[in-house]
């Protein structure tokens, strides 16, 4: 019913989150008396069944909105009409969790990150928290999660104004124990969730709950204080999760889990010492229709051991849209109380491992694919080296290129993109950029030399190229060839393990390289690998006798491809000619 008032409202010119605001009240206060026909009394009506709550509750914001809902008289006959269609409808129960899914399905539409009400029970399901104890929901994103947990729970949910009123109005008419908080729960002031200011006066409204869940808001940062800077969903992690005296479980974007900035590396150290963790990829797709946002379920439990890694992530069979959002339930049902059936689906990590890869917690970092898992054993069986120790593994900074380049500007440089990387070779790139003389130290700082081995370090990760001489016949023409910012050059250096450039690109090129990197990247929306991961992979340290035969191999590949290109231009040449014959056309048609 409420997915039929919000689309009359909106067909009426109401903005969308007004439109789902008014249609929850409406049909909560018309559950309450059905006979009722003037909108205006009956909001009043309501409001006045309010017990008094503390100031800042969800109550309190639907008392005061209700007796002031600040309406036109267009506005109210709108209401009445909604309640003259509501009068037509058959007398028999309300689904009130069916209500609340529209309401929130709609403002998920209107940029509110939140699970639909399907994916919150499997959730509920997947973490399983016990029936007893104190509970609290943190943020809008969570408010689903908080309507099924207080189905057998009394249950706490911190939410924005909107929502709180929302879930105040159909919580009451559910007579489902669930309490709204308008706090928000990092600053403890009325401001709406993603709007923090870190300041020793601003603390969270509450001391403890025995379990917390939360789905802070993404993207965000701290807009001032100490942490000015800092992300939203680990800024909260650091100052909520020790409020928490059994467990604190959030959905959190995978950049959390291994982003490399300072605080976030000090945060992931801190929790590894100090609780027990557990760490669930999840499906991509939870955040239907915004499906490209990686996302991983962060469990924080009193005590210390080995990370307990799950990959909830894969799935047999993906689709889209809606139907997508029913394989992903059926996936998670699987992973009931974090339970996991297929062995290789799971692994426990040390700490000290964690340490060595910079406290990644990245579940795709540790789990191994077969094919990984034999690569590494082979590698527990000879003499290894990271590239890190024969190479110097760099990005530097971008130089800025000009907006609007003029015919001859002061500085121009070719700029080499993960597309040009193919077949283990860097082709000539086509890009070229312009800059001004300010930015020639940076350009010379990405500029690339013959024997550079090009890595692809975002997006499509792991994709692997060897700079040949072109690159500097380029450089001496004054348009040099510099790296893009997907890019990554690994420098080899003088070293008694690796003899040349060109055996450690037939190392790289290796399929399960790419593979191993690829399980070291991870992103919200963008993968991107770090530049610690690249640095520590570990590669195996090739014998004289073997980089002498690799040498010669190679040698007979680059004539091989010589002589294929030569093939595919004479078949290019025989076929078009064929067409200028069969067209009747000059032989020399079509010649560039």
């Amino acid at each position: 019913m409420v997915a039929e008032l919000v689309r009359r409202f909106r067909d009426r010119g109401t903005r969308g989150s007004e439109a789902t605001l008014l249609a929850a009240a409406t049909l909560a206060a018309w559950n309450e008396d059905r006979a009722a026909s003037d909108a205006r009394s009956l909001f009043q009506r309501l409001a006045e069944r309010f017990s008094p709550e503390c100031m800042g509750g969800g109550v309190e914001a639907a008392e005061n909105w209700l007796s002031d809902p600040a309406l036109s008289v267009k506005d109210w006959a709108m209401l009445d009409a909604a309640l003259d269609y509501l009068h037509c409808k058959e007398a028999s129960p309300i689904n009130w969790t069916t209500e609340v899914g529209a309401c929130l399905d709609a403002h998920v539409q209107h940029g509110t990150m939140s699970l639909s009400l399907p994916l919150a029970e499997a959730v509920s399901r997947t973490i399983d928290l016990p029936i007893g104890g104190t509970f609290a929901c943190l943020y809008s994103g969570s408010a689903t999660v908080a309507w099924v947990l207080a189905k057998e729970r009394d249950v706490v949910l911190h939410a924005d104004r909107e929502v709180a009123i929302i879930l105040a109005l159909l919580a009451r008419a559910a007579c489902r124990p669930l309490r709204i908080s308008r706090r928000n729960p990092l600053a403890g002031t009325f401001m709406p969730g993603p709007f923090v200011y870190d300041s020793p006066t601003h603390q969270p409204p509450f001391d403890h709950f025995d379990h917390i869940f939360s789905v802070p808001p993404f993207g965000r940062r701290i807009e001032e204080g100490p942490a000015k800077g800092a992300p939203h969903e680990a800024f909260h992690l650091e100052r909520l999760a020790e409020r928490a005296t059994r467990s604190f479980t959030s959905v959190v974007p995978d950049g959390v889990l291994f982003r490399e900035t300072k605080f976030e590396t000090e945060l992931r150290r801190k929790l590894v010492e100090n609780r027990r963790v557990t760490v669930m990829s999840l499906p991509p797709g939870m955040y239907w229709p915004a499906s490209g946002v990686s996302a991983s379920l962060l469990m924080l439990e009193p005590g210390g051991q080995a990370i307990r890694m799950i990959d909830g992530r894969s799935m047999k069979k993906t689709s889209s849209g809606r139907v997508q959002e029913g394989l992903i339930v059926q996936h998670l049902e699987q992973f009931r109380g974090l339970r996991v059936e297929e062995p290789r689906r799971e692994t426990f990590v040390g700490p000290e491992e964690i340490a060595r890869n910079s406290f990644s917690l990245l579940p795709d970092r540790y789990l191994r694919s077969g094919t990984l898992a034999e690569v590494e054993k082979s590698l527990a069986e000879r003499q290894t080296v990271t590239l890190g120790e024969i190479a110097d593994v760099e990005r530097s900074k971008a130089p800025l290129p000009l907006r609007d380049a003029t015919e001859d500007p002061p500085l121009t440089a070719m700029e080499i993109a993960p597309m040009d990387l193919v077949d283990g070779r860097v082709r000539i790139p086509s890009r070229q950029q312009a800059f001004e003389l300010r930015e020639e130290s940076r350009v010379r700082g990405v500029t690339v030399r013959p024997g550079d081995i090009l890595v692809s370090i975002k997006g499509n990760v792991g994709n692997v190229g060897i700079v040949d001489t072109y690159a500097s016949v380029a450089e001496q023409l004054n348009d040099p060839w510099i790296i893009s910012q997907s890019l990554a050059i690994v420098r080899l250096k003088q070293n008694r393990h690796v003899s040349s450039p060109t055996i450690l690109n037939a190392l790289l090129t290796a399929p399960w390289v790419r593979e191993k990197l690829e399980s070291m990247a991870g992103g919200s929306t963008v993968k991107s690998l770090p530049m610690s991961a690249l640095r520590s992979l570990v590669i195996p340290v090739p014998t004289l006798e073997e980089c002498a035969g690799a040498e010669a191999e190679l040698s007979r590949l680059v004539a091989a491809r010589e002589q294929i290109e030569k093939q595919q231009e004479a078949l290019a040449e025989r076929q078009r000619h064929l067409w200028a014959e069969l067209w009747q056309m000059p032989a020399d048609f079509g010649e560039e």
